[in-house]
């Protein structure tokens, strides 16, 4: 019995700290506010964003209450930083809605 639980407990272990050291190259956030032509995000420089970075935009569709799928639905620019966690973004091309998902992918 101790042999499996030392068995399992090092499995853990190891599954915990890959995850943990390979961790995501991909920054993500919300719009949380849009006009004609610009949105405010919950990224900024904390986040890793400059000027000028390019995001990608992404929406779930839904049905009966569930996420069915994750749509690609354009493109942003950061212009100006807000401070350490908002951004305001220009729209390149698609179209926006609040709680689309805007993300940063990190080399």
């Amino acid at each position: 019995m101790k042999r499996y639980t030392f068995v399992i407990l090092t499995m853990l272990t190891v599954s915990l700290l890959l995850g943990c050291s390979l961790g995501s190259n991909v920054t993500k956030g919300s719009v949380i506010m849009r006009t004609a032509s610009e949105a405010h995000i919950n990224l900024g420089g904390d986040d890793g964003l400059q000027v000028g970075d390019t995001l990608t935009v992404w929406r779930d569709e839904r049905y009966a209450g569930r996420t069915t799928r994750t749509v690609r639905v354009g493109k942003v620019r950061v212009v100006r930083l807000l401070d350490e966690r908002h951004s305001v973004v220009e729209v390149l091309t698609g179209t926006l809605q609040e709680r689309d998902t805007v993300e940063k992918k990190i080399r």
